[in-house]
């Protein structure tokens, strides 16, 4: 009798055990119980998120002001059971169980020493939000920023105490000599260059260097008894643990490849579909170490606290290539107006001017800070200036601005309107229109993934005949540039074709009012994609369509495509350029609304390496070197200078 006794509670142990998972398995679970909807859409609050990054929800999100997602799950009460949630960005990512799935976007708890909580005897209702960093990564540490650690009085005590140290400062006097500078400029780059490694030594945590990645989140719900919390690992129980070998080990593709009758999960069908939308209302923050002049600043454009901390646009000052030489005709006239330069004026220059009347020197940016780029009076937008020139003052002078707050992949949309770029003659203006991405940070927390092939990447400034190669490099690059130049590349690249097709790819591209649309990746040259090639190629896109590329030789750091374009284009009010950074292919399209978007190129990771690190928006109205678009077109030195200043207006830019 009592062995019949001990079976009965044996076997009704092992029922309640059996209907509480059986419970788990059918739980109720509402990751989002304070948001209403199957699919929460939630924009990001990037109020704060310069200093401090992103957080979904913010407090202001939130009708009690938390700044949580709080959910719920029911079950019966089982002892010794116990529960986490999960989630993970769903549109940005490698397939779970992809070698490179730690390189996902996932998280839990905001204190990732917590693992897997009791579960009570109750309904369940814990916390969470989704915050940058979200594996507490102490690569992504660093100094408090919510002060401006480049402000000039910083970057002064710096400079004060090189001068302070006399083997420092011996230093300095070396380098200026070498670089043929003043020792004033040696010493404000040696002193922004201790600003700038200082920023990555500290105990703060720059969620933003790690930001949350835009588009669809899934949660996963798992509950364990004892059994199965044995069975999970500790890199799983805490993500931001790593494995035996150095590795961070993504939760969703661990519990996808390890079924147990011990452990429960539970995907939720409500998702979270979210998005930056990046307005100019908040003006626009100049870095203080770039100000020569402030006489142009003022309360919408400046240097100050305010800017600092709420500005989510910068001001973009582009390097300055010297790579040529404008040999430029002193003429100052309007290419696109009233009284449009005309082709028999470009022709005629052409023998009108001596080499000593020629004006020899380059592009230039601004040295006078918020005097380029400018807020409207109501905020919708900031104008892009190229000045106009005087003949006491003739320079091609490029203007730009950058976002502030880096993301890594995402639908990167311009809503642009760039100034009309040909005249009725189809003779450009000279400058090159560009919505483009470019890496947040050269420093070792943005390092793109590493790659071993032919000895990695190529430094984007090594343009040696034998570059030096590394595995690990942060330059990356995704652009969208429009310049007036021909739709195929040099006739010697196409010396393997014959006939009718060759003659086809010689045009002369003065006759029709194309511009053109091109898309290049600077991918370092790193020959790990499999399809890797240098000169002509091709990639398909959908089913009947390729895109011709363009490598100039093996090392050359970038691949690049061109499609032509319409001038009518920049007759519109406004536009829309827009950039899908996936983790394996980019695609460039362009349109007059959102919804109509055409695409305009394509590239993928079989053809070249697609980045994954973190970048930020940039958009420039830049005067480039003809040499820069071969065949060239219209020659950079005969297009005049301009009597009137031409102007771009940037509206939003919005990642998706």
């Amino acid at each position: 009798m009592k062995k019949k006794s001990r079976l009965i509670f044996v076997l009704l142990a092992l029922l309640l055990v059996i209907l509480c998972f059986k419970q788990h398995k059918n739980l109720f679970f509402n990751p989002m119980h304070n948001f209403k909807g199957n699919v929460v859409t939630l924009d990001m609050d990037l109020s704060h998120a310069v200093t401090e990054g992103i957080e979904i929800p913010s407090i202001s999100q939130t009708e009690d002001e938390s700044g949580l997602f709080a959910f719920r799950f029911y079950t019966f009460h089982c002892d010794n059971h116990y529960y986490k949630i999960y989630y993970q960005n769903e549109s940005y990512k490698f397939p779970d169980t992809s070698t490179l799935a730690h390189e996902n976007f996932y998280g839990s708890w905001e204190d990732v020493s917590i693992g897997f909580k009791p579960v009570p005897k109750h309904s369940v209702q814990d916390y969470f939000r989704i915050v940058g960093n979200p594996r507490d990564e102490k690569l992504y540490y660093g100094v408090d920023i919510n002060e401006n650690y480049r402000d000039q009085k910083h970057v002064d005590s710096i400079i004060q105490c090189i001068r302070n140290s006399e083997p420092w400062f011996a230093k300095v006097k070396t380098k200026a000599e070498q670089n043929g500078i003043s020792i004033d400029e040696q010493l404000h780059r040696d002193a922004m260059w201790v600003v700038e490694d200082d920023l990555n030594n500290g105990d703060f945590n720059h969620r933003w260097k790690r930001n949350p990645r835009v588009g669809e989140y899934e949660f996963l719900l798992v509950v364990s008894d004892e059994e199965g919390l044995a069975e999970i690992p500790e890199t799983v129980q805490y993500i931001g643990k790593t494995d035996s070998t150095g590795q961070f080990v993504n939760p969703f593709g661990w519990f996808e490849t390890h079924p147990s009758e011990h452990i429960k999960t539970i995907h939720s069908r409500r998702k979270l579909k979210t998005r930056a939308v990046i307005t100019p209302e908040q003006g626009i923050f100049v870095d203080e170490s770039k100000v020569k002049d402030n006489r142009s600043l003022d309360c919408n454009c400046n240097i100050d606290d305010k800017q600092y901390k709420n500005a989510l646009f910068e001001q973009f000052f582009s390097s300055i290539s010297r790579q040529y030489t404008l040999r430029n005709i002193p003429v100052i006239k309007d290419v696109v107006g009233d009284d449009p330069y005309t082709r028999a004026e470009y022709e005629a220059n052409k023998t009108r001017f001596d080499s000593t009347q020629l004006l020899m020197d380059y592009p230039v940016v601004s040295d006078r800070p918020c005097s380029t780029v400018k807020l409207s009076e109501n905020g919708d937008y900031i104008s892009l200036i190229n000045p106009a020139s005087t003949p006491d003052n003739l320079k091609k002078e490029s203007t730009g601005i950058r976002t502030r707050i880096g993301f890594t992949y995402g639908k990167f949309r311009g809503k642009i309107k760039f100034p009309v770029m040909l005249n009725e003659e189809n003779i450009w203006n000279g400058l090159t229109y560009a919505f483009w991405l470019i890496y947040s940070d050269n420093n070792q927390w943005n390092y793109r993934r590493p790659s071993y092939a032919g000895g990695g990447y190529i430094p984007k400034y090594d343009d040696s005949e034998n570059p030096q190669r590394t595995p690990f490099n942060a330059y990356s690059e995704i652009d969208i540039e429009i310049v007036k130049a021909s739709r195929h590349w040099p006739v010697g690249y196409y010396q393997w074709l014959r006939g009718d097709y060759l003659e086809a790819c010689v045009e002369d591209a003065t006759l029709n009012n194309d511009v053109m649309y091109c898309c290049t990746n600077w991918d370092l040259a790193t020959p790990e994609p499999p399809l890797f090639k240098a000169g002509i190629d091709s990639i398909p896109y959908g089913k009947n369509h390729k895109f011709e590329t363009m490598r100039w030789y093996p090392n050359y750091k970038a691949l690049t495509t061109r499609t032509p374009m319409p001038n009518k284009v920049f007759a519109e009010k406004y536009y829309y350029y827009e950039i899908e950074w996936r983790p394996t292919e980019i695609i460039w399209r362009v349109g007059p609304s959102p919804d109509k978007m055409q695409v305009m190129g394509y590239m993928d990771d079989k053809h070249t390496a697609i980045p994954n690190n973190q970048m930020k928006a940039i958009v420039t109205q830049e005067y480039h070197y003809s040499e820069w678009w071969p065949p060239v077109v219209w020659e950079q030195g005969l297009i005049p200078y301009h009597k009137t200043a031409i102007e771009g207006k940037v509206y939003e830019i919005v990642v998706e």
